[in-house]
């Protein structure tokens, strides 16, 4: 039989950004909190690794120490043809790896007094006279709230249910490539809009390697093929033996509830993936918090109905799901007909602008969104 830990404020779930954020946000406030993280650092995650300025900007510490180059260039392309790139006067995305990175968070959290445990996965979670219980495949912990932050295949993600995410495929390999074409890729991201049907093909640059992979926004497309077909295009050899790591984007379609009675799901597990790009840190970062700040003002106000979680769900519509709406219709638009918005939008002197604001954190896809309805064209780059 689990040992029965001793109970705690909140338990987090979950050490990436979204579970990390809430976690210092909590001990800030003075709340005892316990990670629980089913894997153990510095642990391997498929991702790009590319934080525009106002994903770092919502992030609970300093991640400068970990940044491996600055982008100052977006290549763009359908299929390998008709390139257009855009060049800016200041670097509008930092790469990281996601390892390093999350370790840095969580080692923030750490010195802020979380207690965190490694190597253990949360298996259930039950509500029981004003208290929770998680079960692990180690311990059982007592908590008076939890925060699911633990990625699409989580518990936070069964406990809402699949209704209203999409989840969409997603395969990358990391490349070591020969120092000139690190050299030529050194501060310039590659976005491809027709290498793969209804989706993505990308390439950011590291210190020492190159992170190229594909996604798809619709079903039946094969990732694989896609991939090697990208790689081909960059001029870059496929590595064999060929294996790319898979990994599931929970884009947002829909969902309006993100908690479960004293349970506050954030992140990837509430599908706060960006339907249009498939970027997620900046969402889950700021979902923990607010998840984070609903739980503190549920501590502080003592015997209270969980009703009062339910602010944490109309912050949540606030805050993200406003701007994702926008980016769902844009999703929908643009990769019914990727080739047509493509040369409409993306290769669109008058519209490019936009991407540079959007990506600064100069204007929300909310902003953009009406200002194209209405006609308003931005203004020419700064670089």
């Amino acid at each position: 039989m689990h040992s029965v830990s001793f109970m705690d404020d909140v338990i987090v779930i979950g050490s990436g950004p979204g579970g990390s954020s809430a976690a210092c946000a909590l001990r800030l406030r003075g709340f005892r909190v316990t990670i629980i993280e089913r894997e153990k650092h510095p642990r391997a995650k498929l991702c790009a690794g590319g934080l525009p300025p106002k994903a770092i900007a919502v992030l609970p510490a300093s991640i400068s120490q970990v940044v491996e180059c600055k982008v100052e260039r977006i290549r763009f392309g359908f299929a390998g043809r008709r390139p257009f790139e855009l060049t800016f006067a200041r670097p509008v995305v930092h790469m990281v790896r996601r390892d390093q990175m999350d370790g840095l968070l969580v080692e923030k959290a750490i010195g802020l007094g979380a207690i965190v445990r490694q190597s253990e996965r949360a298996i259930e979670i039950r509500e029981e006279k004003g208290a929770l219980t998680v079960e692990t495949d180690k311990r059982l912990y007592r908590a008076r709230l939890a925060i699911a932050a633990d990625g699409a295949g989580g518990l936070g993600a069964r406990l809402l249910g699949r209704a209203g995410i999409r989840v969409c495929p997603a395969m990358q390999l990391e490349v070591s490539a020969e120092p000139a074409m690190l050299e030529r890729w050194a501060k310039t991201i590659a976005c491809d809009f027709g290498v793969v049907r209804g989706g993505i093909g990308w390439l950011f640059p590291k210190r020492a390697s190159l992170s190229v992979g594909v996604c798809a926004f619709e079903k039946g497309v094969d990732l694989r093929a896609g991939l090697r077909a990208w790689l081909n295009l960059l001029g870059l050899d496929p590595p064999e033996p060929f294996k790319p790591r898979a990994h599931m984007l929970p884009t947002w379609d829909g969902r309006q509830k993100f908690s479960r009675g004293a349970i506050l799901v954030a992140g990837d597990a509430a599908g706060l993936v960006n339907p249009l790009t498939g970027a997620g840190i900046r969402r889950a970062a700021v979902s923990g918090r607010l998840a984070a700040e609903t739980a503190s003002a549920y501590l502080a106000g003592g015997a209270v109905s969980s009703k009062d979680l339910a602010a944490y769900d109309r912050r949540v519509n606030l805050e993200l799901v406003r701007e994702l709406r926008r980016a769902r219709i844009m999703a929908r638009i643009f990769y019914r007909a990727p080739g047509l918005f493509y040369r409409l939008a993306v290769s669109n002197a008058r519209v490019n602008p936009w991407v540079e604001q959007l990506l600064s954190g100069q204007k929300s896809y909310l902003e953009v969104f009406y200002e194209l309805l209405k006609g308003r064209w931005p203004g020419r780059l700064t670089s």
